[in-house]
């Protein structure tokens, strides 16, 4: 938490933190008397000291709050990913690991067109092409690269795709790699990954918010004997669904953003830690692999060799001064 406590005033704070915890406030207090919203309202637009006394108050309350899901935003993220013992999102793991074998399947079936078409040097259908197209770039973003790396949700499974591209496309393990990538990444950059992290984050803390506001409605009812609006019963619950969809398509985008990072910028991290630049590409697989090993398992003799002139900088830099 004190890592983050710089971003406590941004606007990426704003909007994935501050917002959800402002929208609850709102519906709370619709929940618990819709009148007294409206005469909030009409205070705070009739007087001016009211009107900045609510205004702090309710902001500060948002803020806090909003620290609150800062603080716990990594269980947050597992237990929508589907991980923890008890998570009850396992019990859909069924659904996706059956529509991930709907489109390996039908990945297959247009590959093996594919490739009769070439063999009987016949053009293969325009309409057959864009959606074997479609079919790869949907594996290749919304699941990891193998069935055993499946999660039970399809926010969990958006996230394992771009945890695993660097690995699958390099050898560079990225749970543990990315925080050595960050030290390289240019801060303009770094700032469009972290808004689009803030819309991902966004969308995570409005789903608890709205189980929060379905919580707290029927909890209240049941207290005062108050018959429960289904209207309202079944808007969280549309409300809540639409939340972990929303996440997930801005999962992607922020996906991209990660997977161009370890593109365009792994070389440098090479060059920060005085190593070789890789001539193959079955090279660089070999050199990154053994990186991985060393920072995971704290295995120096797995460390890349360090190029003869990885210290020239140093030494001119000292010499200067």
């Amino acid at each position: 938490m004190f890592g983050e406590l710089p971003k406590l005033f941004d606007r990426n704070f704003v909007i994935g933190f501050f917002l959800p915890v402002a929208i609850f406030i709102i519906f709370s207090i619709l929940i618990v008397n819709p009148y007294t919203f409206g005469t909030l309202a009409i205070d705070f637009l009739q007087t001016d000291l009211l009107a900045g006394t609510t205004a702090i108050g309710l902001g500060l309350l948002a803020w806090v709050g909003g620290i609150v899901l800062l603080a716990i935003n990594r269980d947050l993220y597992r237990l929508m990913e589907g991980y923890l013992k008890y998570n009850p999102l396992k019990l859909f793991g069924w659904m996706e690991k059956r529509r991930y074998h709907k489109v390996t399947s039908e990945l297959e079936k247009l590959d093996d067109e594919y490739r009769e078409c070439i063999k009987l040097g016949k053009e293969f259908p325009v309409e057959a092409n864009t959606r074997r197209n479609e079919v790869m770039r949907q594996l290749a973003e919304e699941f990891p690269d193998k069935e055993e790396y499946l999660l039970p949700t399809p926010f969990g499974n958006v996230l394992r795709s771009f945890e695993v591209y660097p690995r699958y496309m390099y050898g560079f393990e990225a749970i543990d790699g990315w925080g050595r990538l960050l030290a390289v990444i240019p801060r303009d950059y770094l700032e469009l990954i972290d808004a689009a992290r803030a819309q991902v984050d966004f969308w995570v803390n409005l789903g608890v918010v709205f189980i929060l506001l379905q919580i707290e409605y029927i909890s209240l009812a049941f207290i005062t004997g108050t018959p429960l609006k289904w209207w309202v019963v079944l808007l969280f619950i549309a409300l809540g669904t639409l939340a972990p969809m929303r996440a997930t398509s801005s999962a992607r985008e922020w996906g991209d953003f990660v997977k161009s990072a370890f593109d365009v910028y792994r070389f440098n991290l090479l060059e920060s830690l005085g190593i070789h630049l890789p001539k193959t590409r079955e090279e660089e697989k070999i050199l990154w692999g053994k990186y991985s090993q060393a920072i995971i398992y704290r295995l120096p003799d797995r460390l890349p060799d360090l190029k003869k002139d990885a210290s020239k900088p140093a030494a001119k830099k000292a010499k200067s001064k």
